[in-house]
């Protein structure tokens, strides 16, 4: 029977593989078979395998003369093995046949427990005969959710799950905003207003933390609340209790890291909870726990459940390093282990430190509180002297530039790996502006996780906007950030390229009389708009298609596939996991990001970070998809930007990323680097003040249940404070195995800088360098922190070498090496350092006049701004000013109306017109805008009552006719013509027909709020290009004279600057002016003419004849 079922077991095991492939398949979208390669871990030489002596080793060994009958704590300073003995301990029980099954290893994190792994995993490799059915080491609550799962398996009941800091953040904030939003039921009355604030979420949501890890009830923070008259502390408890009502209507038993050992403690009281301890109590061998200083106590609790006198048990710790106070460590349990001599073993010999660091490291120590356990500890022989440093500069810029480069002398000098260097900051919020001058020299960066919330990582940000775009239409500067995104690849040149293309394509549809989209305020479309509908749905916008070149069809195209993947994701009703992944797979980004990270380097570096990034996003709509089956995509790009706290994914790195980390203190606890730079060392930043209790008062509810101390009850907290301060600096020095550099600043001003306290610890034993690689020479000199330091990197060279040979003012034998190293440089293949590399060296793109079919086109608004600036004109023409401005909007508004007047519109229908149109093109806030919409009340009236003055019967008025002429020729024989649009003209005189008889008269409409003076207007050049124009047409009679008109201008009349009829010697010599001016527009020379006007220039980063547009020479 046995034999005849045998194939058809197998024959079934295998369709059953077949369909979960089948199903994976269809998840991830993959059609190829993934080739998986087994790599054997390396094997530790025998010489690197830890040796010790005395009761260490009969530890280490389990020899059976020990006494187990109590825990044994290992207790030593940073860098002195315990976590070595722990792991050896691990080794050797398996080595001498013990089951990996029989271990329970406890590890302070779950970064820790994959190092510690890793370490016995190397020990083990030549070991055929290992196997475990688990993993040997785990942080401290993985093991707690794996018997709390366990629990309640056997009891029958749903498998747990835990949620994220982020989840728990958002379900808190989405709480709260329901409750703003239903109406107030428990708040006191002067905080309902901030229920909708994060930062009011924030501070409820340690509130809760810091309750929970002391098992306070939702019950107990209602009665503390009534007892010690804390309304804060009642709705809070109110609150708790409707929001784990809440969460008991989901699917599963969301728990977060807090409740979910409480929890797990509750369940071993169970029947269930019992039989598995008693289980795992009867299995265990070896109990090994790491970093104990910094447990809770409800994980000290937990840990001891499973501890029982005659099963070897070493805990390993040291009260000197314990820094997460703040999440309620305790080093109690430790302590409590520790306080028997005769099971107690204490580690001195640093093999991490050398002899100055960890002398440096006893004088912080000292300023501790005393400890019984304590002893001084001794560094190990050391090659790199001195092991540590500080330095001092005079600015955050200049402290930067010396991490740089230290930083960049240690990999190139002394051969230090890239992964191999730290830099360990106090805040978060020193790490962008340090990663960013990292990254400039040249320095690959890897930062942790847990400091960057998701939703900002700038790929994840492109992601998510073009999975909105599946689903809704896109802004225009939506589209933009898309182009110039890595999805579209397109830097902001190609963007203005890609815009003009479309420009050009609207311009030829309304010569074309083309019916193009209105936006949604009734405005004409912009090249922006039109952009994003041809991006969105390119069917019907073939003619704006012609206008792309090569390389902007290539832009487009791209972006095109990445949105029409997504949206034909939905169409098909795919899982909102599915259309992320389509949209992923369509911007190819994949294997560029990967041989990008495989080549190294600081592209490699940011091409790793984005990797990680979009991993985690795909971690996360993996887990929303499962716990949301029905939800659509919209609601997965809600949950990733709703959630505003970092969060740590899974990590499935097989190696370290090959950048230098940088990574706030608390994250280097049980971590070592050859080289650690340890910055934000300031008074004010470290040490930080004592934290605050908040709206909550929380450190008022710590104190009283930890100490006893009922709320009112003065009590100094800055003591503690900085006693965790110091002992966060303490474990920020004792990172590095070859050097350490302590960095900081020192400055005077409004601004002044104030070195650390802590740094006076370590004075004494710690060298002192400066910024720069040696003391000035001369003691009245200079001060070496008045200058930038210089950094180890071929950009900073070339830069200096450069301004070495342009500076007239230094010697000549100066400037000749300056030139000599430049041209070896250029020789090496070093971009930069050739001449014609440089900016504004390069020869002109263009020698020839910028002219079509021999002719030069001017136009009367822009002769005046030629007379003033030809290059200002020449640049914006180019685009150099915005193409839709409100100005510009509001001017086309005001002339649009103009001519509704002379075709008879009322005054009533022009004031309601202006006032709806002002309110749909103004950018203004709702006051500034009624402002306006007063003002322009007012001109209208005033523009109104003008227009209708000229309609007296005998005059015809004529709005936005058009007028060419032309005005000659050039030296060169370039015919110059003149043509322009005007707002007003009125004809009147003649014999009813427009002859020559009759006199005609141009009015130009102004909309700004201020008026030229009349001397001025008598000279506009724009005023007397339309007199010209009128002149020249044969049809249009005597040109009787020009006017500007200031509608908005302030004064009970509408304000009018005239310019009067021009004699022929006068427009003859306004003619010579107009073909003298005429070169100026076509190049290939412009010049810059510095004047009053270049107050309000748009274009001064342009301009050679200014400071700030020198550079561009």
């Amino acid at each position: 029977m046995t034999a005849t079922n045998q194939p058809n077991s197998v024959d079934a095991q295998r369709e059953e593989a077949d369909a979960v492939k089948s199903a994976l398949d269809k998840r991830v979208g993959s059609t190829l078979d993934p080739q998986v390669r087994l790599v054997r871990t390396p094997a530790v030489s025998r010489g690197d395998v830890p040796q010790f002596s005395g009761l260490v080793e009969a530890l280490v060994e389990g020899a059976r003369e020990i006494d187990y009958e109590r825990p044994y704590a290992v207790l030593g300073g940073p860098g002195t093995g315990k976590s070595t003995v722990l792991v050896e301990a691990a080794v050797r029980h398996i080595v001498a046949g013990g089951s990996a099954d029989s271990i329970m290893f406890f590890a302070p994190s779950k970064d820790a427990a994959a190092a510690m792994r890793a370490q016995i995993f190397a020990r083990l490799a030549g070991d055929d005969d290992y196997a475990s059915t688990g993993s040997v080491v785990r942080s401290v609550h993985s093991w707690a959710f794996a018997f709390y799962r366990a629990i309640r398996a056997a009891a029958g009941e749903s498998s747990p799950r835990l949620m994220t800091g982020a989840e728990h953040d958002m379900a808190i904030r989405e709480l709260l905003l329901g409750t703003a939003q239903d109406g107030n039921r428990y708040w006191p009355e002067n905080v309902v207003p901030a229920l909708s604030y994060v930062g009011f979420a924030r501070q409820l949501r340690d509130f809760i933390l810091r309750a929970t890890e002391r098992n306070v009830s939702a019950k107990d923070l209602v009665d503390y609340g009534e007892r010690f008259h804390r309304p804060m502390w009642q709705a809070a408890g109110h609150f708790l209790e409707e929001f784990n009502q809440v969460q008991r209507l989901g699917v599963a038993d969301n728990l977060n890291a807090s409740e979910l050992l409480h929890a797990t403690l509750a369940a071993l009281d169970s029947p269930e909870g019992q039989r598995i301890v008693e289980d795992q109590r009867a299995k265990v061998k070896l109990i090994l726990v790491d970093d104990a200083h910094n447990l809770d106590p409800a994980s000290a609790a937990f840990i001891e459940s499973f501890m029982v006198p005659g099963v070897r048990t070493l805990i390993a710790g040291d009260p000197d390093q314990c820094v997460f106070h703040f999440r309620g460590a305790s080093e109690d349990f430790l302590d409590r282990h520790a306080a028997h001599d005769d099971y107690r073993v204490v580690l001195s010999a640093s093999h991490r430190l050398a002899p100055e660091t960890a002398e440096a490291v006893n004088a912080v120590r000292a300023e501790l509180p005393a400890s019984s356990t304590r002893v001084p500890l001794r560094g190990s022989e050391h090659e790199q002297s001195p092991s540590i440093e500080m330095t001092e500069a005079a600015t955050l810029t200049a402290r930067h530039l010396q991490i740089a480069d230290a930083i960049r002398r240690a990999h190139l000098h002394d051969g230090v790996a890239w992964e191999d260097i730290a830099v360990i900051v106090r805040s978060t919020g020193d790490i962008p502006a340090l990663r960013r001058v990292l990254m400039n020299h040249d320095v690959p960066v890897t930062i942790d996780p847990t400091a960057v919330v998701l939703a900002e990582q700038p790929l994840v940000k492109t992601l998510l906007l073009a999975v909105e775009a599946s689903y809704r239409s896109l802004t225009a500067a939506e589209v933009q950030d898309l182009l110039e995104s890595p999805v579209g690849g397109a830097d902001p040149v190609m963007v203005r390229r890609v815009q003009r293309a479309v420009t050009r394509a609207i311009r030829r549809a309304r010569a074309e009389g083309r019916t193009l989209p209105q936006r949604d305020d009734g405005r004409p479309p912009q090249a922006a708009d039109l952009l994003a509908d041809y991006l969105v749905d390119p069917s019907g916008y073939e003619w704006v298609a012609e206008f792309f070149g090569p390389r902007e069809i290539t832009v487009v195209e791209r972006l095109q596939a990445v949105l029409t993947a997504g949206r034909e994701a939905v169409r098909e009703r795919l899982s909102s996991e599915m259309v992320l992944w389509k949209i992923w797979q369509a911007t190819q980004l994949s294997t560029r990001l990967q041989a990008h990270a495989l080549r190294g380097g600081t592209l490699g570096a940011q091409a790793d970070q984005d990797l990680d990034a979009v991993m985690n996003l795909f971690d996360l709509a993996g887990d929303f998809a499962e716990r949301n089956p029905q939800a659509g995509v919209s609601s997965l790009v809600r949950e990733v930007r709703s959630q505003e706290l970092p969060t740590g994914g899974r990590d499935r790195r097989g190696e370290v990323p090959h950048a230098v980390e940088i990574l706030p203190a608390h994250a280097a606890a049980g971590r070592q680097w050859r080289f650690v730079v340890v910055t934000g060392l300031q008074e004010d930043s470290w040490p930080a003040g004592p934290t605050v209790g908040g709206l909550f008062g929380q450190l008022e509810l710590v104190d009283l249940v930890d100490r006893g101390i009922e709320p009112g009850t003065p009590i100094s907290r800055m003591a503690d404070a900085v006693h965790e301060e110091r002992r966060l600096f303490l474990l920020a020095i004792s990172r590095a195995t070859d050097k350490t550099l302590l960095a900081y600043v020192s400055s005077s001003g409004e601004e002044a800088l104030v070195p650390s306290r802590f740094l006076k610890d370590v004075a004494p034993v710690v060298a002192s360098i400066n910024g720069d690689s040696a003391e000035p020479d001369d003691a009245e000199g200079p001060d070496y922190r008045d200058h930038l330091p210089r950094v180890l990197a071929v950009e900073p060279l070339i830069a200096e070498l450069r301004d070495a040979v342009m500076d007239t003012a230094r010697p000549g034998h100066e400037r000749h090496a300056a030139a000599r190293n430049l041209a070896k440089l250029a020789a090496a293949g070093v971009y930069g350092a050739a001449p014609d590399q440089w900016w504004g060296s390069a020869d002109p793109s263009c020698e020839r006049p910028i002219i079509r079919d021999n002719q030069i086109w001017l136009s009367p608004s822009r002769l005046e701004s030629l007379e003033e600036c030809p290059l200002r004109t020449f640049l914006e023409n180019q685009g150099g000013v915005a193409e839709d401005t409100e100005p510009m909007r509001i001017g086309i508004l005001v002339h649009a109306i103009a001519e509704a007047i002379v075709d008879g519109l009322s005054v009533d229908d022009a004031h309601s017109l202006m006032s709806t149109a002002l309110a749909a093109i103004s950018e203004e806030p709702e006051w500034k805008l009624t402002q306006l919409q007063d003002e322009w009340r007012e001109g209208i009236d005033k523009l109104h009552g003008f227009i209708t003055s000229l309609q007296d019967g005998s005059t015809t008025l004529e709005t936005e006719q058009k007028l060419t002429g032309c005005v000659g020729e050039t030296d060169d024989g370039i015919t110059v013509m003149l043509g322009g649009r005007i707002d007003l003209m009125t004809t009147s005189g003649g014999d009813g027909e427009q002859t020559e008889t009759a006199d005609t008269y141009v009015y130009d409409f102004k909309t700004g709020a201020t008026a030229v003076s009349g001397e001025t207007a008598e000279n506009s050049p724009q005023l007397e290009a339309y007199q010209f124009l009128v002149t020249m047409d044969p049809h249009r009679g005597h040109a009787a004279g020009a006017a500007l008109v200031y509608p908005r201008y302030k004064s009970k009349a509408i304000t009018i600057r005239q310019q009067g009829a021009r004699s022929e010697d006068t427009t003859e010599q306004f003619r010579q002016r107009v073909l003298q001016l005429a070169p100026h527009a076509a190049g290939p020379v412009f010049p810059a003419l510095p004047g009053d006007h270049c107050q309000h220039c748009s274009v001064r980063l342009l301009c050679p004849a200014q400071p700030e547009g020198k550079q561009v020479v």
